[in-house]
């Protein structure tokens, strides 16, 4: 066997690789994206009382309240960042059309 006929197939498998790979890589972001707006609970889908236990059980959480809306709710101060305070407002839920959570916010802001 000749010298360029051992060079082709490893050709093939070198590209074969790349464009695997660059595909691979392209993908993982979109499947992530994806994923993760699947597991945000939805607390139009829950009732006030379940939205507040989450947010109790995980100390903060992320939660959707709306088909783009996203946000991370917690239970107090101790869930936030250094130069954050706990400011209270509302999500609507399954039976609440303002059900009060809290989130964190840069001190002195009032509204998000």
């Amino acid at each position: 066997m000749n010298e360029n006929n051992t060079r082709k197939p490893l050709i093939i498998v070198k590209f074969a690789l790349q464009a695997g790979l660059f595909m691979g890589a392209a993908l993982v972001p979109v499947l992530q994206a994806e994923a993760q707006t699947r597991r945000q609970p939805d607390t139009t889908q829950l009732s006030c009382a379940q939205t507040q236990d989450l947010i109790k059980r995980f100390g903060g959480i992320n939660l959707k309240s709306g088909p783009y809306k996203f946000d991370r709710f917690v239970s107090g101060r101790n869930q936030c960042f250094s130069g954050q305070t706990v400011r209270p407002t509302f999500v609507p839920t399954k039976d609440e059309p303002k059900c009060s959570v809290l989130v964190c916010a840069e001190m002195g802001q009032t509204r998000q």
